[in-house]
């Protein structure tokens, strides 16, 4: 049961849903206990890099 909890609060978590629903879904009350749950994977980490490099230039 735990695991799937944690797999829950891991797609959820991917899928860019806000931390408070997160928390509202797995019943945390504190942010933190919620946030151990949540562990991005490699797709989702690659994507949020993306946001941050520098436009690309057009020659």
């Amino acid at each position: 049961m735990h695991q799937l909890r944690h797999s829950a609060a891991t797609h959820l978590g991917e899928a860019e849903v806000p931390l408070q629903l997160i928390m509202g879904k797995t019943r945390h009350k504190n942010p933190r206990t919620a946030m151990r749950y949540v562990k991005p994977g490699a797709e989702a980490i690659a994507a949020v890099t993306e946001h941050l490099a520098p436009p690309h230039r057009r020659h």
